[in-house]
C-alpha cells in the first residue's frame, strides 16, 4: 500500500508536468526499501548498507515530492535549484554519493525559508520536508507519506495561481497618490 502512496505522492505533487522519475519508479524505489529493510532482518552486514541506501533514495523521493508541491506554491525560482540537487541526488549509486551531492549545494536549501510563513500550505508542506529529512524509520516514512497524500489532496492549487495573478495585477494610481 505505501507503494501506491508514494506513487500518488509523487502524481499529486507534479500534477500534469513530468516528475523526475516516472510514477510507477516511486513505487518500485518504495518496494525496493522494503526488500532491503526485510533482508536486513533476516541477515545483517552488507545489507545494512543496502538498507541505508535504499532508505535514502526513499527520503530523496519524498522530499522531491515536496519540494516540487512547495514550489508550485510559491513560484519561487530558488526553490526550484532545490528540487534540482534533489534530483541529482536521487540519481547517486551509493549514500556517500547521495551525501556529497547534498553537501556540495546545501545552501540552496536554505532558500526554501523564504516567505513560507505566508501561505499556511506552503507552510504544511515544507513541515513534511523537514519530517522527511528527520525520519529514521520506516513507520517515520509510512506516516510522512500518508499525511503527504491526504495534504496534497487538499491544496488548493488554483488559489494559488489567483493570488499569483493578483500580484500581478496593476497597482491603482489613485491609491499611489495617497501614500
Amino acid at each position: 500500500m505505501s507503494a501506491r502512496a508514494s506513487e500518488l505522492l509523487l502524481q499529486t505533487a507534479y500534477e500534469s508536468e513530468k516528475p523526475p522519475v516516472p510514477v510507477e519508479e516511486a513505487g518500485r524505489i518504495y518496494n525496493d526499501f522494503e526488500k532491503a529493510y526485510k533482508a536486513s532482518r533476516t541477515s545483517p552486514g552488507k545489507a545494512t548498507e543496502e538498507l541505508n541506501y535504499r532508505f535514502e533514495r526513499l527520503r530523496l523521493l519524498l522530499a522531491i515530492a515536496f519540494v516540487k508541491a512547495f514550489t508550485r506554491l510559491s513560484n519561487n525560482e530558488k526553490s526550484k535549484e532545490a528540487l534540482d540537487v534533489l534530483q541529482e541526488a536521487l540519481q547517486a549509486r551509493s549514500t556517500k554519493e547521495i551525501d556529497k551531492v547534498i553537501q556540495k549545494k546545501i545552501a540552496v536549501f536554505d532558500q526554501l525559508y523564504h516567505e513560507m510563513f505566508v501561505n499556511e500550505q506552503r507552510d504544511q508542506v515544507l513541515h513534511l520536508f523537514e519530517q522527511t529529512l528527520d525520519a529514521g524509520t520506516r513507520e517515520e516514512l509510512d506516516e510522512i507519506i500518508f499525511e503527504g497524500v491526504a495534504l496534497l489532496q487538499e491544496v488548493d492549487w488554483e488559489a494559488n495561481e489567483e493570488e499569483d495573478q493578483d500580484d500581478t495585477d496593476p497597482l491603482d494610481e489613485d491609491f499611489l497618490k495617497n501614500l
